[in-house]
């Protein structure tokens, strides 16, 4: 049986691995797998890679590191052992401790650096670049059909009443609420345009129903307390995000698949309505989510939390709770979703807990007292009867939750029962919490250590590189045949930059450097895939329509495929840019460190133990964290903002006699239809004739009574396209024998399928045509952009280099400054290596 040893660090991305008490080689095929990455993108293969190595299946494992990570890890091993990956097994788990106010210890030790004697650490942009890094927020993106609860449970999360809920599909807005632990909410309010309209200094519900009634809103950034998570640790931002079937444009249907889309770092909290599962409206979407887990790893699965919302609907006495949980389990894997993050909740409940009943005591409650209570507040009672008394009731059996996480939970709970604590009890029963943990787990697991990670990447290069040139001015000092070496690569390196050919070549390299063709084949393949998407409809519907009513509901379902088309192109499109973006960052990045080898190369000193990009290690650093500014989700978003704006509305084959889009028509006339029948006494009455655009009445409303005739009109537009004009006149006969109801031609009407395809494709073409052009022509102006910036920061970077070897060769020269900096030297030298050893001691685990 082999022993194997595994410690796993989250905030260095540091795997160790022992087998048989010896450590294995760096460069075996083991160590490659697992090395600077998360534990959670390589471990669900790693039982198998440790029996493929070693050719044994039986293993007594013992693995160091942290609880949630040992979740995960067990979980992997478990499952391995059942799948008869491994035979025999023995699992152990040492649980190491890391700082539980970690972040604030980096920052008190930021702080030092910046008082410190080493100018580089107050450099405006190492404290921009700390800042931004420091404060960064984690979206956790709230997804649902209309119906489901999700301002309910975002006002549960919350545990306050800030969003409006209503039944119909009324969320025009796109809310952003991050977490800052103030007890008031504060709001900026912006249009589509992006600029501010409205500054909200105390956000309340009956504000939040203004805004959102408003149609000149487009989103709205707000601040607060969300209570179940600390801000020190980690900025939270729930995020109200637009759902499948209640969003009034295709911006926000773009934003919503742009959100669950792989390349987002995000959570999702995708909400289904438990008494109505099988719905059309997220059908596309959760389509959608099952092809993004099925790209990724285990921390792309941990992204969907799936809360089964409203299961105070179910009688525990006539229904089976668990059977409705499996009905969601089924449900979701119709969609191709198998072994999902199931969270069923009463957000209502949970609530009401925390507002209304906030105050009462409900275990010694009048009747009298409770008469007097708010009828949400009577009702809430009620389920917290239930979620006390029935065991099938209690929701958090049914969570999807980490072991440790559970042991928690379960702890929570022992207590409230010891206490006699009944809301508490309520609270966990009716599912709120465990939502609670599961995003506190996911933050805890991926959001706050990639945080410390970044935190520290963010300033440990700025030490290493004045470790160099302090050391190097020492040596300076000490040793003149290094002295010597350092001056001759001092002068070759500054007559190199100051010559300005090398920076001539350079720029022309960079120059070559050209995203924009990948990004555009990409596009035409996002494009042909979407055509194919949106073409298969017609083929159902053989080579000939008859009637009005299937002619009708051809346009409405292709209306709903291509705009779920759209989303996911533009989702998909954003993912091509950032990734592009990102990429070229870098090159430019490799290219400026390979002109600086260049540089050693060329010159006398090239057996030094230091390098010149070794002197700007802490600048180029920054410039990595530019490349991720340039490359984030809001410039890709915005490269692709209104992508598909002008979809086709299945509301113009309904309400609007033969009106087609924009750019096929070029002028338009109206034209008598005929005349129509109009009940004596109606408003209608009225002598002579006349005109009647686009009526919305149904024609059948009309008989049975006394009438009089009057003319009827229509708009008709004027068309370019010669075929599309002569599909919309056939639809326009059609109209026409409505409004004379001919019912006998209406049933004898014939069209070639063929022909409505042209005239929808040719629209939606022209859509994604447009829209495509317009973010390529976007992201290639911000990446040209981008080259600017980053040419007049390897200039700045060019000054920087000479000025550090000016700086040794004046050490080198001045006997009598040697011997001033050398014990001045030797205690930065100190401060550095105490500095290093303090991050080094919170880091560990």
């Amino acid at each position: 049986m082999a022993q194997v040893f595994v410690k796993y660090n989250p905030y260095r991305l540091q795997t160790l691995i022992k087998v048989n008490g010896k450590e294995i080689e760096q460069d075996s095929s083991l160590q490659k797998y697992v090395k600077g990455k998360r534990l959670q993108e390589w471990v669900g293969n790693f039982p198998q890679e440790l029996r493929n190595e070693f050719n044994t299946l039986d293993f007594n494992v013992e693995f160091y590191g942290m609880e949630l990570d040992w979740d995960d890890f067990e979980f992997a091993f478990r499952q391995a052992k059942e799948t008869g990956v491994i035979r025999n097994l023995s699992l152990k788990f040492i649980q190491g401790q890391s700082t539980e106010d970690i972040t604030d210890k980096i920052t008190e030790i930021f702080d030092d650096l910046r008082t410190g004697p080493i100018e580089d650490f107050r450099d405006p942009k190492l404290l921009r670049a700390f800042e931004n890094i420091r404060t960064a927020v984690f979206p956790v993106n709230v997804v649902a059909t209309m119906s489901s609860g999700k301002s309910t449970l975002i006002n549960a999360l919350l545990k306050k009443k800030l969003m409006p809920a209503k039944n119909e599909a009324c969320t025009a807005t796109i809310t952003e609420i991050t977490d800052n632990d103030s007890d008031s909410f504060t709001a900026n309010v912006f249009n589509q345009s992006g600029e501010l309209i409205e500054q909200i200094p105390d956000l309340t519900y009956e504000v939040m129903d203004r805004l959102n009634s408003n149609p000149e809103v487009h989103r709205i950034v707000s601040e607060g307390d969300i209570p179940f998570i600390d801000a020190r640790t980690t900025a939270l931002m729930l995020v109200d995000t637009p759902g499948p079937n209640n969003s009034r444009n295709q911006a926000h249907k773009n934003t919503t698949y742009s959100a669950i889309n792989n390349d987002s770092n995000n959570l999702i909290l995708y909400v289904l309505n438990g008494t109505q599962l099988s719905t059309n409206d997220d059908a596309s979407l959760l389509d959608y989510v099952a092809e993004q887990i099925a790209k990724g790893g285990k921390q792309i699965r941990d992204r969907f939390l799936f809360v089964i919302n409203k299961m105070d609907g179910f009688n525990p006495e006539d229904e089976g709770v668990a059977n409705a949980i499996e009905s969601a389990r089924r449900y979701l894997a119709s969609h191709g979703i198998y072994d999902p993050q199931i969270f069923p909740c009463s957000a209502f409940t949970a609530l009401n807990l925390s507002t209304t009943l906030r105050d009462v005591d409900i275990d010694n409650l009048s009747r009298a007292e409770e008469k007097k209570l708010p009828s949400a507040a009577r009702d809430a009672l009620t389920m917290i009867d239930k979620f006390i008394e029935h065991e099938s009731m209690h929701l958090e059996q049914y969570s999807v939750l980490a072991p440790s996480t559970k042991r928690e939970l379960e702890y929570r709970l022992a207590q409230a029962q010891e206490n006699g604590d009944t809301k508490m009890q309520a609270f966990i029963h009716c599912g709120l919490y465990s939502i609670e943990a599961a995003i506190t787990a996911y933050v805890k697991k991926y959001a706050q250590t990639k945080k410390v990670k970044d935190l520290v990447e963010s300033f440990h290069e700025v030490l290493e590189s004045s470790q160099v040139l302090v050391r190097a001015k020492t040596t300076v000092a000490t040793d003149e045949k290094a002295a010597q070496e350092i001056v001759a690569r001092a002068e070759a390196v500054k007559a190199k930059i100051q010559s300005g050919q090398d920076a001539k070549n350079f720029k022309a390299r960079i120059a070559a450097f050209d995203p924009m063709a990948q990004i555009e084949r990409k596009a035409e393949n996002l494009t042909a895939e979407s055509s194919v998407k949106t073409s298969a409809i017609f083929k159902h519907y053989g080579d000939t329509i008859t009637g009005r009513a299937e002619a009708k509901r051809l346009v409405a379902q292709f209306a709903e495929i291509s705009s779920n088309a759209i989303a996911q192109m533009s989702a998909e499109l954003e993912s091509v840019i950032n990734r592009e973006v990102v990429e070229t960052g870098e090159k430019m990045l490799l290219e400026y460190q390979e002109k600086l080898t260049r540089f050693d190369e060329d010159s006398a000193g090239r057996d030094l133990d230091f390098d010149t990009v070794d002197l700007i290690k802490g600048a180029l650093k920054n410039m990595q964290e530019a490349v991720v500014a340039w490359s984030s989700d809001e410039f890709a978003a915005e490269a692709v903002e209104d992508f598909g704006e002008t979809t086709y509305e299945t509301k113009t084959w309904h309400e609007k006699v033969g009106e087609k889009a924009e750019e096929v028509i070029v002028g338009s006339h109206e034209e008598k239809v005929g005349t129509r029948k109009v009940k004596v006494g109606s408003h209608r009455e009225k002598s002579g004739i006349r005109k009647v655009k686009n009526p919305k009445k149904k024609w059948w409303s009309f008989w049975r009574d006394k009438y009089i005739e009057e003319d009827v009109y229509v708009t008709v537009d004027d068309y370019k396209d010669e075929d599309v004009y002569k599909t919309v006149l056939d639809y326009q006969t059609v109209m026409r024998d409505v409004y004379e109801q001919r019912s006998e031609r209406i049933e004898k009407f014939s069209m070639a399928t063929s022909k409505i395809q042209k005239a929808l494709v040719s629209k939606f073409r022209l859509n994604i045509d447009d829209g495509v052009e317009n973010a390529l022509q976007y992201a290639r102006e911000q990446i040209d952009k981008m080259k600017n910036q980053f040419m007049i920061m390897f200039d700045e970077l060019d000054k920087l280099i000479a000025q550090k070897y000016s700086e040794l060769e004046a050490c080198s020269k001045d006997q009598e400054r040697k011997q001033q900096e050398l014990e001045h030297n030797r205690r930065i030298l100190a401060w550095i290596e105490d500095c290093r050893d303090r991050i080094g001691g919170i880091l560990e685990i």
